[in-house]
């Protein structure tokens, strides 16, 4: 029988090295030995089961280049290669390269087009929208997830967004989904909490394997998402309505929707369900959120929030925003690319979801040597959205009060 435990959810350091272990563990040095030091023995008793004796020779030949180019290539990739996943790898690692398939259609406005626009206009507009303080604002959201935020007196981040009432926690614990509702002013609040886990990494590693999503399509293209992002999501979705229902939040009322890291790949999937159920989607703001589903779901996601400012907020230097790799994964909303501190600047991109010159210009980004560096929380880009602007990480660790987590021990 199961014992139910109650414990503190795990710190981020805890969970980076968790993730680092995790990514690099995934595939075992043993596994890719087996694929490349095939013994001789073994490939002469395989051949002489399907071939003639005349053929042998010809077939071992071929065979032994295989085996001459796949040691090659081992050879001249970096060390660290050998244990990323299929789905991460760089072309540094003999992994695919950009993707060929084309970007949904967009046409962002720039700053001179906006002003000439009317208002109501630049309210659907992300390239018109898009605040810094506004994001500051939602990322202390974001942060309040990792907390306890019913009350509203977790510490830093609950301080921030002064005037959140009436909030309720949504948890599964077993597959380490999270989120919370609120009411904030005339609007209502759905927030989603990222990793904070192992069961959490483990949903987030899952998600290199595409699911359908029930309902969408493109052009008459079946949409695939994340399936561990898509399970989380549908675990909670039920209960979010209802607790939303519980305060008084109606699909008349305006929604704002947000979420870091896993939080904001649950946020992408809440926002296309809650707008297919009528909901009135008034704005959204992502932080360090991974790509989520494939050229179809991303298609897709643009032509149902047209009217919705979707801002996807990035930095250069965190790994996650580069994951899982582009073709058949496809990045959605419209990024807004910071190289790194706010005193750098920003750059409002294209809309396309995979703009060439925001994050896409960096290639892979280096991801796993990044994952290395979140070893260490303050040199994690991850956790450092919009500092100094913001006094805080995204994390647990500004919490006066940490939410309680039920861990099953078999």
């Amino acid at each position: 029988m199961p014992i139910l435990i109650s414990s503190r959810v795990m710190s981020s350091p805890t969970v980076l090295r968790l993730a680092v272990a995790a990514l690099f563990g995934f595939h075992a040095r043993a596994e890719l030995q087996a694929e490349v030091d095939i013994p001789s023995s073994v490939v002469v008793a395989d051949l002489a089961n399907t071939t003639s004796p005349v053929e042998q020779p010809q077939q071992q030949q071929q065979q032994h280049q295989q085996k001459q180019e796949a040691q090659s290539l081992v050879a001249s990739s970096p060390f660290w290669c050998q244990f990323v996943p299929d789905a991460f790898k760089s072309t540094a690692c003999g992994g695919q390269g950009p993707s060929s398939t084309p970007p949904p259609s967009s046409a962002m406005p720039s700053p001179a087009q906006c002003q000439q626009m009317s208002a109501e206009q630049q309210a659907k507009s992300a390239a018109c929208t898009y605040s810094e303080k506004e994001a500051v604002q939602f990322a202390a959201l974001s942060a309040a997830a990792y907390c306890n935020p019913e009350g509203w007196t977790c510490g830093e981040a609950c301080s921030a967004v002064p005037g959140m009432t009436s909030v309720k926690r949504i948890d599964n614990d077993e597959l380490d989904a999270h989120a919370y509702v609120g009411r904030l002013g005339e609007a209502c609040v759905v927030v989603f909490r990222g990793t904070d886990s192992a069961s959490g990494w483990g949903q987030d590693l899952a998600s290199v394997m595409l699911t359908e999503l029930p309902g969408c399509s493109h052009q008459g293209k079946s949409c695939m998402v994340g399936s561990g992002f898509l399970q989380n999501y549908q675990e909670i979705a039920g209960d979010i309505r209802a607790q939303l229902s519980v305060i008084g939040c109606t699909k008349t009322t305006p929604l704002f929707v947000t979420g870091h890291s896993l939080g904001a790949a649950m946020a992408t999937l809440a926002m296309f369900d809650l707008n297919r159920l009528g909901y009135s989607l008034s704005k959204a703001y992502t932080f360090g959120q991974p790509r989520v589903g494939d050229s179809a779901f991303a298609s897709a996601f643009h032509e149902a929030m047209a009217s919705t400012p979707v801002h996807r907020v990035t930095r250069a230097d965190d790994p996650v925003v580069y994951m899982p790799g582009r073709d058949p994964f496809h990045h959605v909303g419209t990024e807004i690319y910071y190289r790194g501190e706010t005193t750098e600047g920003y750059r409002v991109c294209d809309g396309s979801g995979e703009d060439a010159t925001c994050q896409d210009s960096n290639g892979d980004g280096g991801a796993a040597a990044l994952l290395m560096q979140c070893v260490i929380p303050q040199q994690c880009g991850h956790l450092r959205y919009l500092q100094p602007a913001m006094a805080f990480p995204l994390d647990g660790e500004s919490c006066a009060r940490r939410m309680e987590s039920a861990i099953l021990i078999p």
